[in-house]
C-alpha cells in the first residue's frame, strides 16, 4: 500500500481530532480474518450446538438462520456506521459523536465488559482442549489453570510485539478454521453417504416437536446468539487499516455471510446425522460424541486441532478488539488511569491496555474456580451494547451519511437486539456448584455497578 494511501488515511483520522500513532498496516484479508476469528464458527457450534439441539431439536437450522438474519441487520449498521467513522473504538465512538459522552461511556463500558469477560472465558475453554489432547497422545495431565495462564501471556506477547505479527498469526488461524470446517462438512457428508443404515425420512411426524414451546425456541435462538457475534472486530481495527472506509465495511459484512452460511452447513449435516436413531440417546456433547464414537479417534483428535487453532485465533482477535477499545476510551481520559493506559509503544501496540487485560484475565482465570460468573457476562453485555450503538445509528444525518440504513431496517435490529439480551438474561443458566440459576445476572450487575462508580469519578469532575 502506498504511502499516500497511508497519509490520506490519516488525514481523515485527523478530522475527528487524533493522531495517527497506531500502525496503519493491515490490508483486506487481515481484516477480514480479525471478525471471522472472533466469529469462530467451529468454535462457538462445537461448544453451544448441544444446547440448541437440545432444545429444538431438527429445526436448529431455523433457528440458526432466524439468528442470522438478525445479525446481518445489525452487521449492516455498523458497516454504515463504520464509513462515517472509521475509528478505533467503534460503539464507544459513535454513540459518543453522535448522541454524547454519557452515551458514548455506557456503550463502550458494556462493550469493553464483553470482551473482558470473554477473553479469559477463550483462554480457559481452549486449555481444557490442549490438556485433553496432552493427555489423549502423551497420557500425561497437565493443570488447565497453568495452560490458561500461559495462553493469555503467549497471546498477550503477541500483541506487544505489533500489530504485523497479530495479522500474521490471525491470517494463519482464519485459513486453518476454514479448512477445518471445509474438513468436516467433507466427512460429514462422506459419513452420510456410506452409513447404510441412515434413512432420510421425508415424513412429516419425525419432525415433531412434543415440547416445543415459546421458551425452547427462544432458547435455542442461543446457539447462533452465542456464535454470530465479533464481526464488528473490523471497525475497531480501523486506525490501523489501510483505507478503512472502504476495507471495514466489506469485512463486517462478509465474515458474518461466509460464518453464517459455512455455519448453517454444519449445523444441517450435523442434524440430520444426529437425527438417525444411533444417536436418540446420547448425553453428553452431540458433536465431540459423533466424532469419537463414530467418525473414529483419529478423526476426533484431527479435528480438535483445528478447533484449537481456531480458538487461539479467536483469542489473538479479542484481546485486539479489547486492547483497541480501552486505548480509544482512554486517549478520551473517561477510564480511570488514562494516561497510562492509552500510551503507545516503539511497536505501534497500547502495550499498557494489553498488559491491563493480560493482568486482568489471570486474575479472573485464578480467583473464579467457576469461570462461568465472569464469562456469563460476555454476551449479555455485548447485545445490550449492540442496542446502544443502533440507537445511535438514528442520529446519523446529513448530506456526507454514507450507505444509508432505512430507519425502519434500524427499528427492526434494535428490537432484535432487545429480544435477544432478553433471552440471554431472563432464563436460568446453570453453573455447577452453585444452586441459584441467575449467576449471570448478578455478575452483569457488579460490573454495571463498577461502571457507574467509573462514570461518577469521571464524569463527576
Amino acid at each position: 500500500m502506498s504511502q499516500s494511501s497511508n497519509d490520506n488515511d490519516s488525514k481523515e483520522l485527523a478530522k475527528f481530532g487524533y493522531k495517527q500513532e497506531l500502525n496503519r498496516t493491515m490490508r483486506r484479508f487481515s481484516s477480514f480474518a480479525v471478525s471471522f476469528s472472533l466469529i469462530s464458527i467451529l468454535t462457538g457450534i462445537f461448544a453451544n450446538f448441544h444446547f440448541g439441539f437440545s432444545q429444538v431439536g431438527n429445526f436448529i437450522p431455523i433457528s440458526w438462520t432466524i439468528v442470522f438474519a438478525g445479525q446481518f441487520l445489525v452487521a449492516l449498521i455498523m458497516a454504515e456506521l463504520s464509513v462515517n467513522y472509521p475509528i478505533s473504538g467503534y460503539g464507544y465512538q459513535w454513540s459518543y459523536r453522535l448522541v454524547g459522552p454519557k452515551l458514548g461511556f455506557i456503550t463502550g463500558w458494556l462493550l469493553l465488559m464483553q470482551f473482558l469477560t470473554g477473553f479469559p472465558g477463550i483462554c480457559k475453554a481452549l486449555s481444557f482442549l490442549v490438556s485433553d489432547l496432552i493427555y489423549q497422545n502423551f497420557a500425561i495431565n497437565v493443570s488447565s489453570l497453568f495452560i490458561s495462564v500461559l495462553i493469555i501471556w503467549i497471546i498477550t506477547f503477541i500483541h506487544l510485539n505489533g500489530i504485523n505479527l497479530v495479522s500474521k498469526i490471525n491470517n494463519i488461524g482464519v485459513v486453518t478454521e476454514i479448512i477445518g470446517i471445509v474438513m468436516l462438512v467433507i466427512f460429514l457428508v462422506y459419513f452420510l453417504v456410506n452409513k447404510t443404515d441412515l434413512e432420510i425420512s421425508l415424513n412429516f411426524n419425525d419432525y415433531k416437536l412434543p415440547d416445543f414451546n415459546i421458551k425452547s425456541f427462544a432458547l435455542s435462538i442461543l446457539l447462533g446468539a452465542w456464535c454470530l457475534t465479533g464481526f464488528e472486530a473490523a471497525a475497531d481495527m480501523s486506525e490501523e487499516t489501510n483505507n478503512p472506509k472502504n476495507t471495514v465495511p466489506k469485512s463486517i459484512k462478509h465474515s458474518l455471510i461466509s460464518s453464517g452460511i459455512l455455519g448453517l452447513m454444519i449445523i444441517i449435516l450435523s442434524t440430520v446425522f444426529l437425527s438417525t436413531n444411533n444417536y436418540e440417546k446420547i448425553n453428553n456433547n452431540y458433536l465431540t460424541d459423533m466424532l469419537q464414537f463414530e467418525f473414529g479417534m483419529p478423526i476426533y483428535l484431527l479435528t480438535l486441532i483445528f478447533i484449537i487453532i481456531a480458538i487461539f485465533a479467536c483469542g489473538v482477535a479479542c484481546m485486539a478488539t479489547a486492547s483497541r477499545l480501552i486505548f480509544s476510551m482512554s486517549r478520551d481520559s473517561i477510564l480511570p488511569k488514562s494516561n497510562w493506559l492509552s500510551f503507545i509503544d516503539n511497536n505501534k501496540s497500547p502495550s499498557n491496555s494489553l498488559l491491563f487485560i493480560g493482568i486482568i484475565s489471570t486474575l479472573f482465570i485464578i480467583i473464579f474456580d467457576k469461570i462461568e460468573m465472569i464469562t456469563s457476562v460476555s454476551a449479555i453485555s455485548g447485545y445490550i451494547g449492540y442496542c446502544g450503538i443502533i440507537f445511535s445509528s438514528f442520529f446519523l444525518t446529513g448530506k456526507n451519511t454514507i450507505n444509508k440504513i432505512p430507519k425502519i431496517l434500524k427499528i427492526i435490529a434494535l428490537i432484535w437486539c432487545v429480544f435477544v439480551a432478553l433471552c440471554l438474561l431472563l432464563p436460568g443458566q446453570a453453573v455447577e456448584g452453585f444452586n441459584f440459576e441467575y449467576i449471570h445476572a448478578i455478575s452483569l450487575i457488579v460490573f454495571l455497578i463498577i461502571g457507574f462508580f467509573v462514570y461518577l469519578y469521571k464524569f463527576s469532575k
